[in-house]
């Protein structure tokens, strides 16, 4: 009888140091590394309008907006993802390559993603104590499903807007009146 053949596991460290110089992007699951598919046009607009309005609302505030070159680490899972956008706002942060602490998230769905972000990478993001919203963002149809945490105790509601006259976000009390499609339909 044949052995199984156990594939070792990456450490963090080999893990983070690969990701430096490697020409694709790898997500991080608790030592299996998961390589990251290319974004289509839509999606890189989406990306785009939703990243330019919130970069102009935060100006002259302690946060920062992060597309997917910067890393989101959850310690507490041994795990590094790449969402599409992220807002920082804590002064704590220290690493050039990840944060630790954002308070917002936002996913834009493919039909290679769309399964992983709503059930694993839900679940890991609101694991995360600062994070106040998680948003997933179709981009073949004007569709926003919004998870946001009512309060301290963990409680989270899931409105989903389709077609609406605003979408909004309001850990930053901004209103997108669906700009993030502009160009894509």
């Amino acid at each position: 009888m044949l052995a199984k053949q156990v594939k070792p596991l990456l450490s963090e460290d080999d893990y983070l140091e690969m990701e430096k110089v490697s020409k694709i992007r790898h997500e991080y699951v608790e030592g299996t590394i998961y390589a990251m598919a290319g974004g289509s046009r839509s999606h890189n607009k989406i990306a785009m309008n939703i990243g330019s309005a919130l970069h102009q609302h935060v100006k002259g505030t302690a946060c920062d907006v992060y597309m997917s070159d910067v890393k989101l680490k959850i310690a507490h899972r041994r795990s590094y993802y790449y969402p599409d956008l992220m807002l920082g706002c804590s002064r704590e942060e220290t690493n050039e390559y990840f944060l630790t602490q954002p308070c917002l998230i936002i996913e834009i769905l493919s039909k290679s993603t769309a399964t992983i972000d709503r059930r694993e990478k839900l679940i890991a993001y609101q694991s995360i104590p600062s994070v106040r919203e998680y948003c997933l963002i179709a981009q073949n149809t004007y569709r926003v499903e919004r998870y946001h945490r009512l309060n301290e105790t963990e409680l989270w509601h899931t409105p989903c807007m389709k077609k609406a006259i605003v979408c909004s976000f309001p850990v930053l009390i901004i209103h997108l009146a669906w700009l993030i499609f502009m160009r894509v339909f």
